[in-house]
């Protein structure tokens, strides 16, 4: 087994404890409702968790468990990040109360804890949609706490840690779709409607040179590098079911290919000045993987295990595209569809030399 595999194995050996301690820590709390200073959410085990709901002055996020985590309901259904609901169940629990503020619920109108005009309000229900627990964040102080009461409780406590809840769905996703380092990229092909070009890395140099330049003209680095490198960090502003938006024109397609076999494909629409994509990849290298009946090198299993990294890497993105559709942002959208016009520039032509002054024109002397 190569050390790569036994770090990966220690890795997930320490996030394995880390998790139970994490589960653990919160599943255990069975006190009651702090009188003064204490946690704010006392007793609940994550586990037990089947819907978070999330309302802000801005937004109503919706979360429901799946297998291997939570989905966004108002997001088609779409996989939520893990380390968001980490670390929106981290934060929530860890609020702290300070003192008690008041118990009549007169009052919580003025406080902004009132459900019609709360700052935030997050609910954790069950299997079942009732509310196991959840809070109500109000109005902040000064000095950096804020009034925040329990769900169904009319006590009011002013509170220290109180997060800052996200308020769009967007945020409890991933929304960094691809990232390739730059040294891994081997070429890039970009397809427009009327003309198709490519870009590729130099072997020895790394240097990115566009092909087929017309003659008289000369690339301009600053605009190949940066259609060049435009999946070295791939973001997306929002995310689609693909069923919900077939009137688009995938008119434009991008492709890279990586060093290590993986190809990439892209395609591009605009609709009303946004940019949206849909997404596929391949291992191109169809060569099985297999185990030679003699003793390999380190070498050897390092390239093995690369490519089984890679391929794997590849049915990831896929199993994560399939069936979506993405909007990124202008920016990264203009770097992927220039016109290869965009991307040369004339080849000055050489100034022709002056013709040397006659003694005294200039007035300096020749020195002899």
């Amino acid at each position: 087994m190569s050390d790569k595999k036994l770090s990966f194995l220690g890795i997930t050996a320490v996030i394995s404890v880390v998790l139970a301690v994490f589960v653990g820590q919160y599943a255990d709390r069975k006190k009651p409702a702090p009188a003064g200073q204490g946690e704010l959410i006392q007793g609940l085990d994550p586990a037990t968790v089947a819907e978070i709901t999330i309302k802000t002055d801005s937004d109503l996020v919706k979360l429901k468990r799946v297998e291997g985590g939570f989905a966004l309901v108002n997001k088609y259904m779409y996989p939520a990040a893990n380390t968001a609901i980490n670390d929106l169940l981290a934060a929530c629990l860890d609020i702290k109360t300070v003192e008690l503020y008041t118990k009549d619920s007169a009052n919580h109108k003025d406080l902004s804890v009132a459900e019609e005009n709360a700052k935030s309000i997050v609910k954790f229900l069950d299997s079942n949609g009732a509310a196991i627990t959840g809070l109500v964040i109000g109005n902040s102080k000064d000095n950096g706490m804020c009034y925040a009461r329990l769900l169904g409780s009319d006590d009011v406590y002013l509170v220290d840690n109180a997060p800052w809840i996200k308020p769009s769905p967007m945020e409890y996703i991933e929304a960094e779709l691809l990232s390739v380092k730059k040294e891994e990229i081997s070429s890039v092909k970009i397809t427009l409607p009327n003309e198709k070009y490519e870009i590729i890395a130099e072997p020895n140099s790394g240097k990115v040179v566009l092909n087929d330049i017309p003659a008289g003209k000369k690339q301009k680095d600053n605009g190949c590098s940066s259609a060049f490198y435009s999946l070295t960090s791939l973001y997306v502003d929002d995310v689609n079911a693909a069923a919900d938006m077939t009137d688009l024109n995938f008119d434009v397609q991008y492709t890279c290919l990586l060093n290590d076999s993986s190809l990439y494909t892209i395609w591009l629409a605009q609709k009303d000045s946004k940019t949206y994509i849909k997404c596929q990849a391949e291992f191109t290298d169809k060569t099985p993987v297999q185990k030679e009946q003699s003793v390999e090198s380190q070498e050897e299993l390092k390239k093995k295990e690369a490519k089984l990294l890679a391929k794997e890497k590849v049915v990831n993105f896929n199993n994560t595209c399939t069936g979506w559709i993405y909007r990124i942002p202008e920016y990264k959208a203009r770097s992927m569809t220039r016109p290869k016009a965009e991307l040369i520039e004339d080849i000055e032509s050489a100034k022709p030399q002056e013709a040397p002054e006659k003694a005294g024109e200039s007035g300096i002397k020749a020195f002899r």
